[in-house]
């Protein structure tokens, strides 16, 4: 038998749920994402958190918010690595952590996104909850310009 009918239909469902997110109809895009999320699909389980975190469309739920985002990063899912990194060093959805946000910033940095790498030279300068080392400051600037360049 051929599968490729369930596929165009899961592949639909994944395109259509997006663009639900991305126009902010949180209701229809929880409808098509979350099915793809329970079948392991880490777009869907990275959106999904999203809105579990923030309470878009649905109840707050910040820790199950911070499940999908591990889920998601399992499959190296960019976006969640970096989520991650905020959850711990917001304390959202987990124990804030700020050596485990420094991690997870690092490994979502690794993809080349310029977000993680920005937040990076932000707490290094900063120097509130990390020891202050300007020049590790330097060094994530630099990496996150060179980033936004691509």
């Amino acid at each position: 038998m051929n599968n490729s009918n369930s596929t165009d239909i899961y592949d639909a469902d994944l395109t259509s749920g997006v663009t639900a997110f991305d126009t902010k109809n949180f209701t229809m895009a929880y409808q098509l994402l979350a099915p793809l999320a329970t079948q392991g699909n880490a777009e869907s389980q990275w959106r999904l958190g999203m809105m579990q975190m923030n309470g878009l469309g649905m109840v707050e739920n910040q820790p199950l918010g911070f499940e999908n985002f591990m889920k998601a990063a399992k499959q190296d899912h960019v976006f969640a690595h970096h989520m991650i990194g905020v959850a711990y060093m917001m304390g959202e959805g987990v124990e804030k952590d700020i050596n485990k946000a420094v991690e997870w910033f690092e490994k979502a940095a690794e993809f080349g996104i310029p977000g993680p790498m920005y937040t990076l030279g932000m707490l290094f300068e900063d120097g509130k909850e990390v020891e202050k080392d300007l020049e590790k400051a330097k060094l994530w600037y630099e990496k996150a310009e060179e980033a936004s360049e691509l």
